[in-house]
């Protein structure tokens, strides 16, 4: 089980790095829409809210939690879309491992080569808008938090596509969505009142708190139970919609 896990992750890995062509596409794309919050000065009520001048950092922090957010989504419905294209699909759904398990590799792959776009992005905003950016380890463990929930999520994205087959639009209006509903730029409260249940909004909150010093560790049991419930449901929901496909008789269809 673990050696096809890991299987997943090498052939997604290497796949990704032969076509680097992908890979250098997405850091412009993230680094010129990162541009245009610097340009328009999105943030600024962040110097208020946390008493922190340095607020390009605390939206580079958000910019940051969104891109992993957003791979969990496309990564997923992306690969099974791809799966479905190719005819190959049929290996995978008969394997004796689940697919959300499978598929679990190709995101491990995905999260491994966007740190790597991210790190980019961040060293060349760095020299270009002079943002002074901290690391601090404590990041690592709402990141990993908010990537399972986020993963429960793309897996209910990927339902829809194992029946409805095309779902270009739907991850595309939802990555949009995230950018402007989860305070990873300055949302309205009302909004977030609302998307206080997705783990992208929780982990911006703690990325921001461990940034200016505050305290953060009491709102992770919060970030660790949503992002469960979403793991949970996406997987569930998945199951359920691969018997409907089943049933329907166009699982392999694309």
């Amino acid at each position: 089980m673990f050696r096809m896990f890991w299987y997943e992750i090498k052939m997604d890995f290497l796949r990704s790095i032969r076509y680097r062509f992908g890979m250098i596409s997405d850091l412009l794309v993230y680094f010129a829409l990162f541009t245009v919050f610097m340009v328009t000065d999105s943030g600024n009520s962040y110097a208020q809210t946390y008493h922190y001048g340095n607020y390009k950092e605390l939206v580079l922090l958000g910019y940051v939690a969104w891109i992993y957010a957003i791979s969990a989504i496309s990564n997923v419905a992306g690969s099974l879309q791809s799966e479905l294209t190719h005819g190959t699909l049929y290996k995978k759904v008969s394997s004796r491992y689940p697919l959300q398990y499978l598929f679990g590799g190709l995101y491990v792959s995905s999260v491994l080569l966007e740190t790597i776009t991210i790190v980019i992005v961040v060293i060349i905003s760095k020299f270009v808008w002079g943002i002074e950016f901290s690391f601090h380890p404590a990041f690592l463990v709402p990141i990993l938090l908010e990537s399972l929930g986020m993963y429960g999520i793309g897996l209910i994205v990927a339902g829809i596509a194992i029946y409805f087959k095309r779902t270009g639009t739907i991850v595309f209006l939802i990555q949009t969505a995230l950018l402007f509903v989860t305070d990873t730029v300055p949302t309205s409260d009302a909004i977030l009142k609302i998307t206080h249940y997705i783990p992208l909004t929780r982990c911006n909150e703690i990325l921001r708190q461990i940034a200016v010093g505050g305290e953060y560790t009491g709102m992770l049991p919060g970030l660790c139970i949503v992002a469960l419930v979403w793991l949970v449901i996406g997987s569930v929901f998945f199951d359920v919609m691969l018997k409907q496909a089943k049933k329907r008789g166009n699982l392999l269809f694309y």
